[in-house]
């Protein structure tokens, strides 16, 4: 009976509105949002993301490899570049894949805790940049990443992403059998590898 009541009442007060010219006004405010534009899905979060080349499947891990405009950070981690100092941002986009589920996962879950590491070696150099990344949030969501500074300069580039995983004081699976996992983690680090990555420089 309550929801007739309010049912009533909402279909009164309707009427009441439109009598004294509220269809005006609401025709008023469908313009004004009709002259707002919608925001470009591939602009609205306000940069561009350039792939390092496909993404890779290793053991539970969809791993993908992008990189954008050097960032701000807070904390600001320690052994990373500053946004003034670095070329770019590198990110690598840790999730469940199919497999991930044997240890609890979601398929598309953000994999946390995980020990990111990449290495840069520019084609005929012998010198490897170690890249320590660090678990952060954006925008559009966790990953892990780093303020990048290419001390080979422009060039095409092998990277390669180590990733090992969660420390066994820091995360745990339940193993018995009414609430545990299947799967347990990988004791040697997974590795996801693009071989010409290609370093033009800032593209923004």
């Amino acid at each position: 009976m309550k929801r007739v009541s309010l049912l009533g009442s909402a279909a009164i007060f309707a009427l009441v509105f439109s009598a004294c010219g509220g269809g005006g006004e609401h025709q008023h405010g469908e313009e004004m949002m009709a002259a707002v534009p919608a925001p470009d899905a591939e602009g609205a979060a306000g940069f561009d993301e350039f792939p390092i080349g496909e993404d890779r499947d290793v053991g539970p891990l969809h791993v993908g490899g992008v990189y954008f405009q050097p960032v701000e950070m807070h904390p600001a981690p320690g052994a990373q570049p500053s946004k003034e100092e670095a070329d770019c941002h590198i990110e690598a986009d840790i999730h469940a894949n199919e497999a991930g589920k044997d240890l609890g996962y979601g398929v598309g879950d953000f994999v946390p805790y995980l020990r990111v590491v990449a290495f840069l070696q520019k084609h005929g150099s012998e010198k490897v940049q170690k890249v320590m990344f660090a678990p952060m949030n954006a925008g559009d969501g966790p990953h892990y990443g780093a303020n990048v500074k290419f001390e080979e300069g422009l060039g095409t580039y092998k990277v390669r992403f180590e990733i090992a995983a969660p420390s066994h004081d820091e995360y745990s699976l339940h193993i018995d059998e009414q609430t545990g996992v299947s799967g347990r983690f990988w004791s040697e680090p997974l590795v996801a590898e693009w071989d010409d990555f290609e370093w033009k420089g800032p593209q923004w």
